[in-house]
């Protein structure tokens, strides 16, 4: 991987503000388990991607029923999970993996090739194979959803883009053999819930709820954030290194699998925002400076609404906000 190219982190000695913001804003976690329904996500094609829906006549019927028993939606899928709770008041219940599943590594870079294999990687209704070239990421936006509430809410996650195309072969019964290359992923921790429940705040401190390092394409999370909800995501580029870059959706792959769905989710302490912050901080290499800053802003890494003092304190974000990209529902580069 490329390693020579650095990036020059502007100082961070103006952090103060947004330290003092993280203080005040103490308020739940993610509200991270949206209205994403199993017929989620969108077809895509071109350099930017597209959120025109493919025409799938008769999809609803072709997908499988849930079998309790095995804890399965397709018996025909060697990677899916079949999942039961292990711990919390669901313990021997299955987990709805339907659309929430961790990633399997296949393959991953080495010194003859910049792939990494994938499958569980979630993309127009169901679960793909993906090819990915980690070494030609072009940029990494964190991005924050907004959620309409009294108290101010949101869902937290990283977009990759790429300069050359992520090819998926499908995986699911109903679009095995299908090819599909798309340019943008999407690296999103949530929750996973019982067959049928629904996501809550005080459950998600109780072990209510699994959770699951996802990656989907962007036209997945588009489809379930902003054409089904209307919601507001704001996108920030991380200034990041190549090497960080291209390391990041590795390390994240390989966490995605060895937790598999064991952990339980947690409003506070296991959300969106902090499980991602760790993804980040695995592969990021921080001044002596950065790392103190970092330490006096962790009360804002439980809350996605906050979580932008964590990210200026690391170097990752400057203190203004003049590096902001389009918000997603207006971004140019994805239509």
């Amino acid at each position: 991987m490329n390693t020579n190219r650095t990036v020059n982190r502007t100082p961070r000695c103006q952090a103060i503000p947004w330290i003092v913001l993280g203080l005040v804003l103490a308020a739940f976690g993610c509200a991270d388990l949206s209205l994403e329904e199993s017929l989620e996500a969108e077809y895509s094609v071109g350099k930017g991607d597209s959120t025109k829906q493919e025409e799938s006549p008769g999809l609803e019927p072709l997908l499988p029923d849930f079998d309790p028993s095995t804890c399965s939606y397709d018996k025909e899928d060697p990677f899916e999970p079949r999942a039961r709770f292990t711990k919390g008041p669901w313990i021997g219940e299955c987990l709805d993996t339907k659309t929430r599943r961790p990633v399997k590594v296949l393959g991953a870079p080495d010194e003859f090739s910049n792939v990494l294999e994938l499958a569980n990687v979630f993309h127009d209704h169901g679960y793909w194979y993906a090819t990915i070239p980690v070494e030609e990421v072009q940029e990494v936006y964190f991005q924050l959803e907004y959620f309409p509430a009294a108290v101010p809410a949101g869902h937290t996650q990283i977009r990759l883009t790429f300069n050359k195309p992520v090819n998926l072969r499908g995986q699911s019964q109903w679009n095995y053999g299908k090819e599909v290359a798309i340019y943008n992923l999407v690296m999103s921790i949530e929750a996973v819930p019982r067959l049928g429940d629904k996501y809550d705040l005080v459950k998600g401190m109780q072990d209510h709820f699994g959770l699951a390092y996802r990656v989907t394409s962007l036209a997945a999370r588009y489809d379930s954030m902003i054409t089904q909800q209307g919601h507001h995501v704001e996108q920030w580029p991380l200034e990041l290194t190549e090497r960080e870059k291209a390391e990041l959706l590795v390390a994240y792959a390989y966490e995605s699998e060895a937790l598999g769905l064991k952990d339980t989710y947690h409003t506070l302490f296991r959300n969106c925002t902090n499980e991602l912050i760790k993804a980040i901080d695995a592969v990021v290499e921080y001044t002596v400076g950065e790392n103190i800053k970092k330490f006096l802003t962790k009360i804002t890494e439980f809350y996605p609404n906050a979580i932008r003092a964590a990210l200026i304190a690391r170097g990752l974000l400057p203190l203004d906000q003049s590096t902001d990209w389009y918000p997603l529902e207006e971004d140019p580069t994805f239509h």
